[in-house]
């Protein structure tokens, strides 16, 4: 691993007695000699802040916001919405399958089998599927850490 033109080995100090490679936070006591202050006094670590380059001119990228996430799941998870917002538009779709297949099959089921006749019969599995994305949005309010489908934390 390079880290600004030095390897990872050259970062490393030695031990001035017995010249084994040690860590930088070493410096009471040599780990293979015993050693009292390895380190020589010069010793100096590489600023790793001056390898990396300015983001002048550049845009920071914009993540995703979880509240946001949770309230599409809450207002219009049934149709998939929350998950084309956080880049997953096979999951949004399958949602939507989902819903479709719900509220249509048991809609039809009832409706024709004859236990509602009329739009209660499409409405109740309806509102059992926005109930539970009700739920499921709580739950991404609660849960830490959660990613969008581009692998960046949501905010």
């Amino acid at each position: 691993m390079a880290v600004g033109g030095y390897t990872y080995l050259e970062l490393m100090p030695y031990c001035r007695s017995c010249h084994q490679q040690i860590s930088k936070f070493d410096t009471d006591i040599c780990p293979y000699c015993g050693e009292k202050n390895p380190i020589s006094s010069g010793y100096k670590t590489l600023d790793v802040t001056r390898t990396f380059g300015t983001l002048e001119g550049k845009e920071m990228p914009k993540t995703k916001s979880q509240r946001t996430f949770a309230i599409l799941a809450m207002t219009l998870g049934y149709f998939g919405v929350h998950n084309f917002y956080i880049y997953r538009p096979k999951r949004g779709v399958i949602d939507l399958l989902i819903t479709l297949v719900l509220v249509l099959g048991v809609g039809f089921g009832l409706f024709f089998g004859g236990a509602l006749p009329n739009a209660m019969a499409f409405l109740i599995p309806f509102f059992v599927v926005w109930a539970a994305h009700i739920a499921l949005g709580v739950y991404y309010l609660k849960i830490e850490s959660p990613k969008d489908g581009k692998g960046d934390f949501l905010r």
